[in-house]
């Protein structure tokens, strides 16, 4: 029976904290220890076990989604307290400890949030503090607070699968492989990532754990079918049509079925690096040459082909110049168009009839005709286990 997501109360833990805060750090060896005043960047003002010290050398991130001024992401290092006010400097030969901190503003967030906006920090937080392990998904050090801005320090993971493109088929399984893995522990936990993409899938000591979770919920134990609140489920050129489509209170959705879409998506990404679709609607010709057309399992029919002439012909298409408008969407028809032939004969050319199946039996537009999570990852498994003809 369909059912509402649980409501949730989110409350994580936020620490008072302060900046530019003299200490004494200590370095070299045993035999050679020095000591030496110097300054923090932030520092938790209570049992302050760590400092962090940010690394200037290094590009700030900056954040300007959902909302302009929404924040900014420091490289730093973590120093450990071994004292009193004394803190350990790592030795010359040794690898400092990178974390990354999330600077946001405490206004513009609170005013997102009073506008309805599933992008909450708050609930990132929490989830991180509740279930992040560094192995599935990613783990918040702490978290601190001050008048302005609230602080989310975690370990640093530079590179995500959205940095890796066109990888051989082993090699992509492997990483949907821990996706999938990822997503098994979710289910297990209640929980619908909601926000899913190559993106929020960061590499951290070699292997994929998920972030991003500021968009999800809980659901009933033993639901799965939820009752749309008219949000967006995660990003339209990751979404299952049923959802993009029809996305209206009242409408359901099973929410688990819609996280395994957007891995999948992850996978033709990691494959062919592209992303198939802007939105999974017939107007989008990529979504109807490769899901309406079943163009995904590489077999031209003739659907595919009238595909392949409305791409010929949307190149020829004149519009008004003068309408902004209709000049950026005629400039998204005509990437697409040209994209078209491209992806599918790297689909059907370069991979196997066992991944080509695998992504056919995901990508069922009617809901009740696709893959689970098990289906799914039984068959990445026996691929994995038993390669390929």
């Amino acid at each position: 029976m369909p059912v509402a997501p649980l409501p949730e109360e989110e409350r994580p833990i936020l620490h008072e904290c302060v900046h530019n805060q003299r200490v004494w750090f200590t370095e070299g060896n045993d035999q050679n220890q020095r000591t030496r005043q110097g300054k923090v960047d932030i520092v938790r003002r209570d049992n302050p076990e760590n400092a962090y010290i940010i690394d200037h050398a290094r590009e700030v991130t900056i954040l300007n989604h959902p909302a302009p001024g929404w924040g900014r992401i420091f490289p730093a290092y973590r120093l450990r307290r071994v004292g009193s006010g004394l803190y350990r400097v790592p030795r010359d030969d040794e690898i400092p400890e990178r974390v990354a901190i999330k600077c946001l503003n405490i206004k513009v967030v609170e005013g997102v949030l009073s506008q309805g906006s599933l992008e909450n920090p708050y609930r990132e937080i929490s989830r991180m503090e509740s279930i992040g392990d560094d192995i599935h998904f990613l783990r918040c050090i702490e978290a601190f607070r001050d008048k302005e801005n609230i602080y989310i320090v975690t370990p640093d993971c530079t590179e995500s699968l959205y940095d890796l493109q066109r990888l051989p088929e082993k090699e992509a399984l492997g990483y949907f492989w821990q996706i999938l893995d990822c997503l098994v522990d979710l289910r297990d936990r209640e929980i619908c990532h909601r926000n899913l993409s190559p993106t929020e899938c960061l590499i951290y000591n070699g292997r994929v754990i998920l972030t991003g979770l500021s968009r999800s919920f809980r659901l009933p134990p033993g639901a799965s079918v939820v009752i749309s609140d008219s949000h967006i489920h995660g990003k339209p050129a990751f979404q299952p049509p049923e959802v993009f489509n029809s996305s209206r209170d009242g409408f359901t959705y099973n929410a688990y079925q819609c996280d395994v879409w957007a891995a999948g998506m992850t996978l033709v990404y990691l494959l062919t690096g592209e992303v198939l679709y802007q939105v999974p609607h017939h107007t989008d010709l990529m979504f109807r040459c490769f899901f309406l057309a079943r163009g995904i399992n590489g077999e031209m029919n003739d659907l595919v082909a009238e595909c392949f002439e409305d791409a010929r012909q949307i190149e020829q298409e004149e519009f008004d110049q003068e309408n902004k408008v209709k000049r950026q969407r005629h400039t998204l028809r005509v990437r697409q168009s040209r994209q078209l032939r491209p992806v599918f004969e790297t689909i059907q050319q370069s991979l196997s009839p066992e991944v080509k199946n695998l992504l056919d039996n995901m990508f069922k537009v009617p809901p009740r005709e696709r893959w689970n999570l098990d289906q799914v990852r039984s068959a990445t498994l026996e691929i994995l286990e038993h390669g390929t003809t």
